[in-house]
């Protein structure tokens, strides 16, 4: 069970970043279709769990697409450019709460901290978010009971078919960003820990989106912050601590994630050009804003994130049905010859 537990929570320290741990990514969404939002976090979850399950079971065949195709490539690299500025652009919002030194600093010590990892690998990987993420979700846990019992607002909202279209979305968006991490994760696992990571990882999406989106739907005086759960807990120093705490570690863990992924597809023979290209780049795109690069970015980076995942499924397909033929091939021969 270990093994499992620490693909777990690899996989799930790749999708609670920034905008997740923060509200906004979740009132993008989610939470603005009104009560139809409940619905559609059930139907993401469920597209989790099979991409999950279809992606780490298939790792090995992933792995090989991506060398091959060069195309493939770059659709994954912009769109975890675009995520991995994010969640330095919301790294970069927490670290405005010091002064300017201190947010020197800390800047330059997180790219400090960033190029190491993202030149230790996956290994390394492993073990800061096998430490940071049980951390990090008790405490997740904690803050979003504070806020739920702060003064909830419980006003109606109009229910939005769109959510249809965003969920999806939101799914292609956060799974095309770790389709390189978990189809790597995947080449350790048996049919049987494929399963259960896939199913526990589901579960802790659905546990946290539903409870993140009930608090937001009932807080609506925090839609128009760039961190809602943030501005949520402002009035209370010891939960604000905590909240910040969870988006820090959820922008870490999904950070590191996504800065090997770039790495190891752009440049997997270069140290310095893959760590210019992984940390450096984004870090400078990270200038445009957390809130602009959300609400504006994000769902371009989603539908090419739907393109690439539907061109995996579909070369599964095909790539099954030429296994399936040969062992007909097979079983025919066997039989001729006999």
């Amino acid at each position: 069970m270990k093994q499992v537990w620490t693909t777990v929570f690899l996989l799930f320290g790749t999708i609670v970043g920034s905008g997740f741990s923060s509200g906004k990514e979740i009132l993008v969404f989610f939470s603005r279709f009104g009560e139809l939002s409940y619905l559609y976090i059930v139907i993401a979850c469920l597209l989790f769990f099979l991409l999950f399950y279809l992606f780490l079971s298939k790792g090995k065949f992933v792995i090989e697409k991506l060398e091959k195709l060069k195309i493939v490539n770059v659709i994954l690299t912009f769109i975890s450019l675009v995520f991995t500025a994010s969640m330095f652009a919301g790294l970069k919002s927490l670290f405005m709460f010091s002064n300017s030194f201190l947010y020197i600093l800390l800047c330059a010590l997180l790219l400090i901290f960033t190029v190491y990892l993202t030149l230790k690998g996956m290994r390394a990987l492993e073990k800061v978010t096998l430490i940071l993420m049980p951390v990090c979700v008790f405490i997740f846990l904690a803050v979003l009971i504070y806020i739920s019992f702060q003064n909830p607002e419980f006003t109606a909202s109009a229910t939005s078919p769109f959510g249809y279209f965003y969920c999806p979305l939101y799914v292609a968006l956060n799974f095309s960003t770790s389709t390189f991490i978990v189809s790597k994760a995947g080449r350790e696992l048996n049919k049987k820990q494929t399963f259960l990571v896939s199913l526990f990882c589901a579960i802790l999406l659905f546990i946290f989106l539903l409870f993140a989106n009930f608090v937001l739907r009932t807080h609506v005086d925090s839609h128009y912050a760039d961190m809602p759960f943030l501005y949520l807990c402002k009035d209370n120093p010891f939960f604000f601590v905590l909240c910040y705490a969870v988006i820090l570690i959820g922008c870490l863990t999904t950070l590191f994630s996504l800065c090997l992924t770039i790495k190891s597809s752009v440049f997997p023979k270069s140290d310095a050009l893959g760590i210019c290209t992984a940390v450096f780049l984004p870090f400078l795109i990270s200038e445009l804003g957390f809130s602009e690069i959300v609400a504006n970015v994000y769902p371009l980076a989603s539908v090419l994130g739907i393109c690439v995942l539907l061109f995996f499924i579909y070369s599964f397909k095909q790539t099954d049905k030429i296994v399936h033929h040969e062992r007909q091939n097979a079983k025919h021969k066997r039989r001729t010859h006999h």
